[in-house]
């Protein structure tokens, strides 16, 4: 999508500065701060209708679209408690004087958020203004500019650029999501697709008519690697994130399932079969350098690169039944990571490398769980389904996966307490979800 909306952004206030990541101001760093911790209580923030300027058609093509987007955006970051906009003072919009901040502060709200949009020709600029009332100052101010039909794109920027503000980290708004679906074939036939963060604009990436599976990004979220079927044998592909440029990877061995791009985009993990007994293997992108790293007669599936490229996840039966492991670029050191339950598989690290999240079972459907590398404390995270392919959003504040209910498999996102649970497909059956990183 960044090649169909090209946003530019300016200052719009001396007092906000120039840095994408203003130092919080005086008086306040003490709200700053909170913001970071694990326990943190929400920023209770005010956010009035966005101003438009311009005529009648302006309120029903831009400025709802980008009011009812931004707010709902704040919403689901989750870091954010909008304060009822019926306590909202009329008349009043610069909070940089003490006595406008104060009517703002009387509503609960420690934060001003003011939008405002009007469009020229085909182009909609965007400004937003935040303030903070305690200090009555403008903190934070820039412009955005877009064509007019990506409003919701400029919104999710904007929500962006506030999150990222406030927490140190972007949000996930202008992410997509890729998965797997029999929505548009027959049987045995799924296609990979790709959607917003929230599920919007869905749209097909390929059109193999087989099945076609277990897409996985790269770490710069140019290239998706996959598998398969189209040439009756599961094999290697990638193609960049709007469906351009397919091509295989020829790997001359079987199976060729679940590939894992590395951080540097350079290498390809996937799980092989050599004799129809699965090993995982490592390959170069250009199809050269095949190399195979465990050597077993146990089943080895699912590799994942750890997000500074220098271990490698996977399950193994080895044990006796589907367990997580670890092991370094030679296959060495190889260390089990998982020891509850009597089935954990699809392993996916956290962005920061401290937690993985798998579809783990102790009896019953497969659920997803969340452990602690360091600590090894896991915490469940679903309890209705049967649910798997959990993949991190870029924050790491996100998890989507794929839940069977009802007959029909969708995909879903949550917090990673496991609350908020979004259901963000509902045609044919969904699943196998990787989140892009940016």
């Amino acid at each position: 999508m960044k090649k169909l909306l090209s946003l530019a952004v300016v200052a719009v206030a001396a007092a906000a500065g120039a840095q994408k990541s203003p130092a919080p101001p005086a008086g306040s760093q003490e709200l700053w701060l909170e913001l970071n911790k694990p326990a943190a209580k929400k920023l209770p923030i005010a956010l009035p209708p966005t101003i438009a300027l311009g005529g009648p058609a302006v309120e029903t093509t831009v400025r709802q679209p980008f009011s009812d987007t931004l707010k709902e955006d704040l919403n689901y970051e989750g870091a954010f408690t909008i304060i009822d906009a019926g306590l909202y003072p009329q008349g009043y919009r610069d909070a940089t004087t003490a006595d406008s901040a104060d009517r703002w502060a009387a509503t609960g709200a420690e934060v001003l958020v003011d939008t405002l949009v009007e469009v020229s020709g085909d182009q909609v600029s965007a400004e937003a203004r935040v303030y903070d009332l305690k200090s009555h100052k403008l903190v934070f101010g820039k412009r955005y500019t877009g064509g007019a039909s990506f409003v919701p794109r400029i919104a999710h920027a904007v929500a962006d650029d506030i999150v990222k503000y406030f927490t140190g980290k972007s949000g996930a708004f202008m992410t997509s999501i890729v998965f797997s679906s029999d929505r548009d074939g027959g049987r045995g036939v799924r296609e990979l697709y790709t959607m917003d963060f929230d599920g919007r604009n869905q749209r097909r990436l390929t059109e193999y008519r087989s099945l076609t599976i277990n897409p996985s990004w790269s770490a710069d979220g140019r290239d998706i690697v996959f598998t398969s079927y189209s040439k009756m044998f599961p094999r290697l592909f990638t193609m960049d994130r709007s469906g351009a440029g397919k091509r295989e990877i020829p790997t001359t061995i079987e199976l060729n399932a679940s590939p894992s791009l590395s951080p540097d985009g350079k290498r390809i993990v996937f799980a092989g079969a050599v004799e129809g007994n699965p090993d995982i293997f490592m390959i170069n992108a250009d199809g050269t350098g095949l190399k195979r790293l465990t050597r077993s007669l146990a089943v080895d599936s699912t590799p994942r690169w750890s997000p500074v490229g220098n271990q490698i996840l996977f399950t193994s039966s080895m044990s006796g039944t589907p367990q997580l492991y670890t092991m370094d670029l030679e296959g060495a050191n190889v260390r089990r990571v998982t020891y509850a339950g009597d089935w954990n598989d699809e392993g996916a690290w956290s962005p920061d490398g401290s937690k993985i999240s798998y579809a783990c079972r102790n009896g019953g459907d497969l659920q997803i769980c969340v452990s602690n590398l360091a600590s090894s404390q896991t915490l469940q995270l679903t309890e209705e389904g049967s649910n798997g392919h959990p993949s991190w959003s870029p924050d790491g504040t996100k998890i989507a996966y794929d839940s069977r209910r009802g007959g029909s498999t969708q995909i879903y996102t949550m917090d990673i307490n496991g609350q908020r649970k979004v259901v963000l497909t509902e045609k044919g059956n969904n699943s196998q979800p990787s989140w892009s990183p940016n």
